[in-house]
């Protein structure tokens, strides 16, 4: 029983490695404990277990902020929230109850354990459409390991942090299964080492102003009919307010209206912009009519819509939340609850072979909200593009820690494509971060204003950028195959 406990307490560190806590070594004390614990069960369906109470420690902790959304503007009582999002915590925990009694059946070596755990992060993050949340690399972003990122993205720096910390617990341990251990750990220090005095892309040009603007318009208030056109106002007077030659840049659904509806305020917006020597990007809602129908998308175009060239330039979201911007088998569920029916939950997800935004005289590859947190899709859409630019709404959590998750997400994905990420979002964190994934400015959150900054376009293409996961999961087989070949001797 006492293991038991210790793996559930294991799991609960596990978060306090991630913003807003930052604590980062607590995510080696994390894993150390849990692996300690696989490693001192008594059958795989005991370390099975204690798996699934580490990873329902670390999700029952790490993503409590879920209810946030289901309570206060789902409409979700709080006796009928709070059990939801532990049911979602405790399907998650089951990736890791899986990667401990693998571990346990094939050897219980530290390279099976971090080969395992790096296999089912992967599938966690496409599994019915995945859940990429709290890797536990995001939690080295601040630290030397750092510069791992480039080379193989948050997956090589999540299994670094894995067999590092049950590398440490394995050394007390005879065999050679140590010794492997220590010397995938050795090459892996040795590699950062290297990395540190490694660059992979170089600037573009000059730094080009940049202005985003962070409107923090009350949740409970920006769907309002109502408050449409107040919304307007709130974003046309913080715009008037910058100076001449900007990229302006406006959040996630900014406007609560489809373009299609509001053609005119938008226009004359990026117009005036471009009059001035600037240019305008902004998230809306948009609505296609065709022979198909009528669909619905979260986009994000650049303004005038309408290239030189004749084409659209607009991008729309490909990874969509469930229940927030679609609901699954929703003529079953869609009136169950006030929960499945949030304001622009029908949305249609995009073509992935859309094209990247272009504006003065820079390409810029676009990334909608969630989909930030999709690594290779990052890495794919990056590729000829100068910056990123991510747009977000995350007040659907309020002021728990969900927001700043996301926002060290976002970072890593500047880092593992070397490039400059501008964010802007409706109440934070609106923020300009380097090709280093270090955060160069930003507003604070729940502030209605216009962060004012400077980005540096970048080209050229990082490890990463080329390889994606793969080489790291063939990396995880190879692991799981070498750890397995001899058993523990206890």
């Amino acid at each position: 029983m006492r293991y038991r406990l210790l793996a559930l307490m294991a799991g609960l560190l596990f978060p306090l490695a991630f913003a807003p806590y930052d604590l980062w070594p607590m995510l080696f004390v994390s894993i150390a404990a849990g692996f300690f614990c696989q490693q001192q069960a008594g059958s795989a369906r005991e370390a099975l277990l204690r798996g699934w109470l580490y990873g329902l420690g670390m999700f029952g902790f790490g993503i409590s902020w879920v209810h946030v959304s289901m309570h206060d503007y789902g409409f979700m009582p709080l006796w009928m929230a709070i059990p939801f999002t532990a049911i979602f915590a405790a399907f998650l925990a089951l990736f890791y109850g899986l990667s401990f009694t693998l571990t346990w059946r094939l050897g219980r070596s530290a390279l099976v354990f971090a080969g395992s755990w790096l296999l089912l992060d992967w599938v966690r993050g496409w599994f019915l459409t995945g859940f990429p949340w709290l890797y536990a690399g995001y939690g080295l972003i601040d630290t030397p390991l750092a510069p791992l990122a480039p080379i193989g993205g948050v997956w090589l720096l999540t299994l670094a942090a894995v067999l590092l910390a049950s590398t440490a617990i394995q050394l007390r341990q005879s065999g050679p299964q140590r010794w492997f251990s220590l010397g995938m750990s050795a090459l892996l220090l040795a590699g950062t080492a290297i990395a540190h005095n490694l660059t992979f892309t170089q600037p573009n040009g000059a730094m080009q102003p940049v202005a985003l603007v962070q409107g923090n318009i009350p949740q409970d208030l920006k769907w309002q009919i109502s408050m449409r056109e107040r919304t307007r106002e709130i974003y046309h007077e913080l715009t008037a307010t910058i100076p001449d030659g900007h990229l302006v840049i406006w959040p996630e659904s900014a406007l609560t209206d489809f373009y299609q509806s509001t053609p005119d305020f938008v226009e004359a917006e990026g117009r005036a912009l471009e009059a001035r020597g600037g240019a305008f990007i902004t998230g809306v809602p948009w609505r296609t009519v065709d022979n198909r129908g009528v669909s619905y998308h979260n986009s994000i175009a650049a303004i005038p819509l309408i290239s030189e060239d004749g084409h659209e330039r607009v991008y729309h979201k490909q990874k969509l939340v469930p229940f927030g911007e679609y609901v699954p088998m929703q003529s079953l569920i869609r009136g169950l609850i006030p929960f499945f029916d949030l304001p622009m939950s029908g949305f249609t997800p995009g073509d992935p072979s859309q094209a990247n935004l272009h504006t003065l005289g820079h390409t810029i590859a676009p990334f909608i909200c969630y989909e930030i947190l999709y690594p290779e899709q990052v890495a794919t859409r990056s590729h000829g593009a100068d910056a990123l630019i991510t747009i977000s709404n995350d007040a659907w959590f309020g002021t728990s820690a969900g927001p700043l998750q996301h926002f060290q997400m976002a970072r890593m994905r500047a880092l593992e494509t070397g490039r400059w990420l501008l964010r802007g979002t409706n109440n934070g964190v609106t923020a300009v971060i380097d090709e280093q994934g270090k955060v160069v400015d930003a507003l604070p959150q729940f502030e209605r204003d216009v962060l004012l900054s400077q980005y540096q376009p970048r080209q050229g293409t990082t490890p990463f950028m080329a390889t994606g996961v793969w080489p790291w999961l063939l990396l995880a087989v190879i692991l799981l195959v070498a750890g397995s070949r001899f058993r523990i001797r206890e």
